[in-house]
C-alpha cells in the first residue's frame, strides 16, 4: 500500500552530524540544545554510526561510565545500520522500521547522507501510518509477558 510520499518529503534534511572522535558529553550537550534523540556520525563523507539517546542510557549512564572520557565510536550504532533511499515510499520505511526494529534511519543516496528519517516524521506527513507501530508495540507486549 504505497502512500505517494516519498521519504526525501518527510525526513530531516539537515541532520545534526559528529565527528566519532568527539566526546559523549559534548554529543549529549548537543542533543539537548538541538532538541535531537540522536547523532549521525560520520568521517570524510562515510557515514560510520548514529547515536542515539539509547545508546547513551545503556552504554554510559547504566554503566556509570565517564561521558567526558568517552568517545562516540566506542558506543555509537554500527554493526546494525539500517539505511533508507530518499526515493522509497513512506509506506516501504515504515514497515522497514519496523521490521529492524529501529525508530530512525538514515537516508543515503549513491553513499551520500541525504538526511535522517524518524518515525516522527513519518507520522507528521501520514499519520495514518501509526497503525504500523501501534500493532508493533501489541506483538512485542506479548511477546515479553
Amino acid at each position: 500500500m504505497e502512500t505517494g510520499v516519498k521519504v526525501i518529503d518527510a525526513m530531516t534534511k539537515a541532520p545534526i552530524v559528529v565527528d566519532p572522535k568527539e566526546s559523549i558529553i559534548v554529543c549529549a550537550k548537543l542533543m539537548l540544545e538541538k532538541g535531537v534523540g540522536s547523532l549521525l556520525v560520520k568521517k570524510n563523507d562515510v557515514l560510520l554510526g548514529i547515536l542515539t539517546e539509547k545508546d547513551l542510557v545503556d552504554k554510559i549512564i547504566a554503566k556509570k561510565i565517564d561521558p567526558s572520557n568517552t568517545f562516540v565510536e566506542k558506543i555509537m550504532t554500527k554493526t546494525e545500520m539500517v539505511t533508507i533511499s530518499p526515493n522509497e515510499d513512506l509506506h516501504y520505511a515504515m514497515l522497514l522500521m519496523s521490521r529492524e526494529n529501529k525508530r530512525r534511519l538514515p537516508v543515503v543516496d549513491n553513499g551520500k547522507i541525504m538526511g535522517l528519517l524518524t518515525y516522527k516524521d513519518v507520522l507528521k506527513i501520514q499519520p495514518d501510518l501509526y497503525d504500523l507501530f501501534v500493532e508493533k508495540f501489541k506483538m512485542e507486549k506479548s511477546k515479553d509477558a
